[in-house]
């Protein structure tokens, strides 16, 4: 469900300061994430699950270390393979929402079996404007349970599993998920 207008407008001004992830722009491809901005998150429900912490190579030649983000932020892993039809399908609308978020929430896409010249394809092709990687091994997809793409999962500040969605996830759903993380100002005080 997308946010109302008080709920926008409040996050439109939580975010305002918050700059889009993205590389240097002569590529295509996106960097690691800028710095975390002032966002006040919930911690996540009881009884969730840590998540695997790992580290990963990006097509930029960066790398990510997970645990270091979520420290700061909430994460949303996107498994994917560049042959992958329903990654390709659903990439739209996660581009749409980690655009709506900017550096509060890092997006980080992880391929599998994908050659680093073949994600960088799946990247341009798909207009992704955050980080992804490789994970030639499948230690990463392993750890989290994928069996094929695509996957995406959420993880709290902190480092929490919050909700995974195999086959993937519709903006409004990933969205409403998010949103259930942040604290929000009272929107009678705007």
């Amino acid at each position: 469900m997308r946010p109302t207008a008080p709920a926008a407008l409040a996050l439109a001004a939580v975010l305002a300061a918050c700059s889009a992830s993205g590389g240097d722009g002569s590529d295509g491809l996106a960097s690691t994430a800028g710095p975390a901005p002032e966002v006040e998150f919930r911690a996540p429900p009881a009884g969730t699950p840590p998540a695997p912490a790992f580290e990963l190579p990006l097509v930029d030649g960066d790398v990510v270390d997970a645990a270091e983000q979520w420290a700061h932020r909430p994460i949303v892993l996107t498994f994917v393979e560049s042959s992958c039809e329903p990654c390709r399908e659903q990439q739209r609308e996660i581009n749409d929402v980690a655009a709506d978020y900017g550096d509060a929430v890092l997006f980080l896409g992880i391929a599998g079996t994908s050659a680093p010249d073949d994600a960088r394809e799946y990247v341009r092709e798909n207009d992704v404007a955050y980080p992804v990687g490789t994970d030639p091994s499948g230690e990463i997809w392993l750890q989290y349970g994928v069996d094929e793409p695509p996957l995406v999962v959420l993880v709290s500040r902190g480092g929490r599993l919050v909700r995974g969605w195999p086959g993937g996830v519709g903006g409004d759903d990933l969205r409403e998920q998010i949103e259930a993380l942040l604290v929000r100002p009272d929107s009678s005080s705007l």
